[in-house]
C-alpha cells in the first residue's frame, strides 16, 4: 500500500499549500447513515465518529468518498485543498491502523531473507549489510509461510530488531492504543509529518510502539516536538549495523549508548530547551532529524562536544580540519583505530586519518543538534571519507573535507532510517526546491488516489491519476516510476511503454540517477522490440552523458551491459 513516501513538510511543521483537486463537493455516504463533508476540514465530530465506528469500517467510507469527489486537476492554494489533504491523511491513518501486524511481520521477513542463486540456502541479512550479488529475494508467499516460525522470528529478533524488540500480533490499531491513535488522528500537522517521513521499509508495529512510549512518557512535549518523536521512532525500529559507526574502528572501543526511546526523546528535548544545541530542533523535519538522533553516543560525549567545540552552524565544516591528519598512520598502513577509547577527546588529542576526521565532525555535529552525514567514496588516490551537515533547514553542506584533487564522484553514507546506502546526489535531490511546492504535494496526492482507485478495481481512473501526477510535477521521479510499473502490470504495448520512459527521461534530465533508470528501461524495450542497434545507441548515450560529473553511472551502465552479455550472448574474445 502506498504511504506518501518521503515527502518533506516545510520547516517548522506548517502545512504547505496543497493541490486543487477539481470537483471537491460535499459527499454524503449513505451506508450506515455515516457522512463525510469533504469540502470542509475534518471536525472533532468527524474524528469521533471514525474512532467510534472503527478504522477499518471508516476506511471503506473514506475511500468511497474520496473516489467520488476526486478529479485530476491543477494545483492551487485554496482552503478546500487543505481540507482535502487532511481527509487524505486521515484515510492513510485509517488504512495503516486497519492492517494486521502479521502483514508487517511478513514484509520484514521478505526484506531480510534471501536465497543464494541456484540453491535452497537461506540468508538472513543484518541491517546495513548488502546481500551477496547472487542472492535472490524470497517471494511474499514464502515469507508469509516463514514469518510465524519460531526459528525465523528468533533470528530476526537477534540480528535485525533492536535489543528487547519482538514480532507483534493483532491489529496495528491495538498496538498504537486508543490514546495515541486518537491524538494523532486529531493532529493534522502530526499526520502530515508522519506520512511525509514514512518509508516502506519501516517496521510499522515497532514504530507505533516507539511513538506510544514517547507519548506516554512525555505527554506535554511530544506534540511540540512531533518531528523529533517521529525521527526517534523510525530510527529505533531496527538494530544498528554491526560495524556502526564505521568499519575502521572496533565497535567495543566506541562509547555507544542506546537508551529507551522515551529517554532518547527526553535527552534531546532537554538539550534543546537548555540552549546546548546550535540550532532549534523544532526547525527541522522528521526526515532531517533522523540524521541527528542516530548519534548514539554516551552523554559524556555530548557534554564534551558542547563544552569544547567552539563552532557554529555557519562554519561547522571546519570541524573536519580541526583534527590533525596523521601521515604516519598512512605510511605505516595503520588504517584502523587502535588507541582506546574512541572518544571525541581522544581523536582531537591524537589526531587521525580521514575517517576519524569525518567521524569526529559528523558525530560532534549530531550531538550539537545538526543533521550530519559521514560519507565514504573512491577517488583517483583510493578511498576517502568526509562529512556533510545542515547549516539550516533544507541547507545541506555536503563537501566538508572532500578533496577536490581526488575526483570523488559520489559519496556513500547510510540512511539511519533504513540503514541502506544513500548518496550525496540522493540528498541533493531530496532537498530540491520542487519538493516544497504545491505541485509536488499535488502529484503525491494523485499517487494516493491512484492507489484508492486500484483497490476499487477502477484501472482507468487509476491511470488518469498517475498520468496527472506526471503532468502536474514532471520533476518528481516517483509518478514516472509508478506509471511505468502500472503500464507494465496492465499489459500496455512495448511501444506505449517506450514512449512513457522516453518522456520520463526527458522530464528528469536534471536528476541523472532517475534519468538513467528510465534510459536503461528504454534500452531493454528497444531490444525487446527487435531494435538492438537503437538499444546499443541508448546504452552508449548513458555512458557518454555521465563520463564527466557522474562517471559512477557510466561505470555501472557498462558493468550492467557486460553482465547481461555474459548471461545471454557471451563476449567476443
Amino acid at each position: 500500500m502506498f504511504d506518501y513516501l518521503k515527502i518533506r513538510p516545510c520547516s517548522g511543521g506548517n502545512l504547505l499549500p496543497v493541490p486543487a483537486l477539481a470537483g471537491i463537493l460535499s459527499v454524503f455516504i449513505s451506508s450506515h447513515a455515516f457522512s463525510f463533508h469533504l469540502q470542509e476540514p475534518p471536525s472533532a465530530s468527524d474524528r469521533q465518529q471514525i474512532i467510534s465506528r472503527g478504522f477499518s469500517a471508516s476506511l471503506k467510507d473514506l475511500e468511497s468518498g474520496l473516489a467520488g469527489v476526486y478529479k485530476p486537476g491543477k494545483n492551487g492554494n485554496s482552503d478546500k485543498d487543505i481540507a482535502f489533504v487532511q481527509w487524505l491523511d486521515i484515510w492513510r491513518w485509517c488504512d495503516l491502523l486497519s492492517r494486521d501486524a502479521s502483514v508487517e511481520n511478513t514484509a520484514l521477513v521478505q526484506r531480510q531473507f534471501f536465497r543464494r542463486g541456484g540453491s535452497s540456502e537461506l540468508l538472513l541479512c543484518v541491517p546495513g549489510v548488502d546481500p551477496p550479488p547472487d542472492a535472490i529475494p524470497i517471494s511474499l508467499e514464502e515469507a508469509a509461510r516463514m514469518a510465524p516460525a519460531a526459528e525465523v522470528q528468533r533470528g530476526i529478533q537477534q540480528v535485525v530488531l533492536p535489543p528487547g524488540a519482538s514480532f507483534s500480533n493483532g491489529p496495528l490499531a491495538d498496538i498504537a492504543g486508543n490514546a495515541l491513535a486518537g491524538e494523532i488522528l486529531a493532529n493534522p500537522d502530526f499526520l502530515r509529518a508522519f506520512f511525509s517521513s514514512r518509508d516502506p521499509r519501516d517496521f510499522t508495529p515497532l514504530v507505533l510502539k516507539n511513538l506510544r512510549a514517547i507519548q506516554e512518557a512525555h505527554p506535554s512535549k511530544w506534540r511540540e516536538y512531533s518531528a523529533l518523536a517521529i525521527a526517534v521512532a523510525v530510527v529505533n525500529d531496527s538494530a544498528l549495523p554491526p560495524y556502526w559507526p564505521h568499519q575502521q574502528v572496533r565497535p567495543d572501543l566506541v562509547p555507544k549508548d542506546v537508551p529507551s526511546v522515551a529517554e532518547q526523546f527526553g535527552r534531546w528535548v532537554g538539550a534543546n530547551e537548555s540552549g546546548r544545541l546550535l540550532l532549534d530542533l523544532r526547525r527541522f523535519s522528521a526526515e532531517h532529524l533522523t540524521f541527528v538522533v542516530d548519534g548514539f553516543l554516551a552523554p559524556t560525549e555530548a557534554a564534551w562536544a558542547q563544552k569544547n567545540i567552539a563552532l557554529n552552524a555557519s562554519n561547522f565544516g571546519r570541524a573536519f580540519s580541526s583534527i590533525r591528519y596523521r601521515e604516519d598512520r598512512i605510511k605505516n598502513n595503520r588504517f584502523f583505530w587502535t588507541d582506546a577509547p574512541y572518544t571525541l577527546a581522544a581523536i582531537r588529542k591524537s589526531g587521525g586519518i580521514c575517517i576519524d576526521q569525518a567521524y569526529y565532525a559528523a558525530f560532534a555535529g549530531k550531538l550539537l543538534g545538526l543533521p550530519t552525514v559521514l560519507f565514504n567514496g573512491q577517488g583517483s588516490n583510493g578511498g576517502h571519507a568526509w562529512f556533510g551537515y545542515m547549516s539550516g533547514p533544507n541547507k545541506w553542506q555536503l563537501n566538508c573535507g572532500r578533496d577536490p584533487a581526488q575526483n570523488l564522484v559520489t559519496g556513500i553514507a547510510l540512511d539511519p532510517q533504513t540503514w541502506q546506502p544513500v548518496s550525496d546526489h540522493d540528498l541533493r535531490q531530496l532537498a530540491a526546491r520542487f519538493r516544497y511546492t504545491p505541485a509536488f504535494l499535488a502529484s503525491m496526492n494523485d499517487l494516493a488516489m491512484a492507489e484508492i482507485f486500484s483497490k476499487a478495481g477502477d484501472t482507468a481512473k487509476a491511470r488518469a491519476a498517475l498520468e496527472n501526477a506526471t503532468r502536474i510535477c514532471p520533476q518528481n521521479p516517483e509518478p514516472w516510476s509508478r506509471l511505468g510499473a502500472f503500464l507494465k502490470r496492465s499489459g500496455s504495448s512495448a511501444t506505449g511503454r517506450l514512449r512513457h520512459h522516453e518522456a520520463a527521461a526527458k522530464a528528469l534530465s536534471r536528476d541523472p540517477d532517475s534519468k538513467v533508470l528510465h534510459q536503461e528501461t528504454i534500452a531493454a524495450l528497444q531490444r525487446e522490440t527487435g531494435n538492438a542497434a537503437q538499444a546499443v545507441a541508448t546504452e552508449r548515450r548513458i555512458l557518454s552523458q555521465n563520463l564527466g560529473n557522474r562517471s559512477d553511472l557510466s561505470c555501472e551502465a557498462a558493468a550492467s551491459r557486460v553482465r547481461e552479455a555474459l548471461a545471454t550472448e557471451g563476449i567476443d574474445q
